[in-house]
């Protein structure tokens, strides 16, 4: 479990210094996550060397997203008054990505 964190920890780090090294407009953990990807389809890195790790992690998933719910909360007045266009591009963002999703399965074979 110890050897699959640390490559989980390993990529999150790489991304990170890819994203400051370049100035990139994309996040760290972006990267490292399109990185970690890209290592297991070349097939650079074992599914089973990450494993273990991963699904502790997805276990425990809900909990990533209390920060982000406080977020929220701070900046309660600003998304009541722009609830409109907020869920318009929610909603959209999500049937794209649906749309994009399929089509890349539908592609792929699977």
């Amino acid at each position: 479990m110890l050897k699959s964190l640390l490559y989980i920890f390993g990529f999150l780090i790489v991304g990170e210094f890819v994203s400051w090294l370049f100035q990139l407009p994309v996040a760290g953990n972006i990267l490292g996550m399109l990185l970690l990807f890209i290592a297991l389809k070349l097939q650079l890195l074992n599914l089973e060397d990450v494993k273990p790790a991963s699904d502790k992690l997805i276990k425990y998933l809900v909990v990533f997203f209390i920060p982000y719910g406080v977020g929220l909360m701070v900046h309660f007045n600003l998304i009541a008054e722009f609830w409109l266009p907020i869920t318009v591009a929610v909603i959209f963002s999500s049937i794209l990505t649906l749309y994009v999703t399929a089509k890349i399965l539908e592609k792929s074979g699977k």
